[in-house]
């Protein structure tokens, strides 16, 4: 398509449209001078919109052609009471984030290349631990189950909350709303508080078949 019909295309969107358009395009921008410069990695084509809160950002490390919509917090977590936290967030190549997304980790958080976020979607390693009921949660030591990993291509839907220690597999659909709190393989769909197995890929019958209540 030549510049003249690619102004011409533009010109014909709404005012909604091109206020989106245009405010991608700064974002693509800023994310190649000012917020290079801070990440620990941000690869080209990647565009971080208006975030609401970064912590840490040397910790945090994004591949190429990301799309981060606005109001998204990446929050690392560093020193926290008495404990040193030295948290990762690793989002590869081609994810897309919708808005309102939170990434807060004192392990580890990686989301695989491809993956798709719905909005207000919330991925946590860790805990406030209530083991000494004398001090208040904020007080309290993080507890962690481990690091958290999203599989290549999966798709989270809006208002998911994964819980530390999850492993997804490649190609996962977590409903919307679900709780997250163990992993589950590649190829399935989940769903629910807490959530459960209920599709999963036959590669025998190229077909996506129910899960029995024994896989659940």
């Amino acid at each position: 398509m030549s510049l003249f019909a690619k102004l011409k295309k533009f010109a014909a969107l709404s005012s909604f449209e091109k206020r989106y358009i245009l405010s991608g395009v700064m974002a693509r921008i800023k994310s190649a001078t000012v917020y290079r410069r801070e990440f620990g990695a941000i690869g080209s084509g990647t565009w971080l919109k208006r975030p609401r809160q970064v912590m840490s950002p040397k910790n945090i490390f994004i591949g190429s052609n990301v799309r981060i919509e606005s109001d998204a917090i990446l929050y690392s977590v560093g020193a926290y009471g008495k404990s040193e936290h030295n948290g990762r967030i690793v989002i590869e190549d081609g994810v897309y984030m919708n808005h309102s997304c939170n990434i807060t980790c004192a392990q580890e958080v990686t989301v695989g290349r491809d993956v798709a976020f719905g909005p207000n979607v919330f991925l946590c390693d860790f805990d406030h631990g209530y083991d000494d009921p004398s001090i208040g949660m904020i007080q309290s030591p993080l507890v962690s189950k481990g690091p958290i990993r999203i599989g290549a291509r999966s798709w989270i839907g809006a208002n998911v909350y994964v819980a530390s220690g999850v492993q997804l597999g490649e190609h996962c659909t977590v409903a919307a709303n679900s709780v997250v709190t163990k992993s589950f393989p590649d190829n399935c769909v989940i769903a629910g508080v807490p959530a459960k197995l209920i599709k999963r890929f036959d590669a025998a019958t190229s077909s996506w078949v129910k899960a029995s209540a024994t896989n659940t």
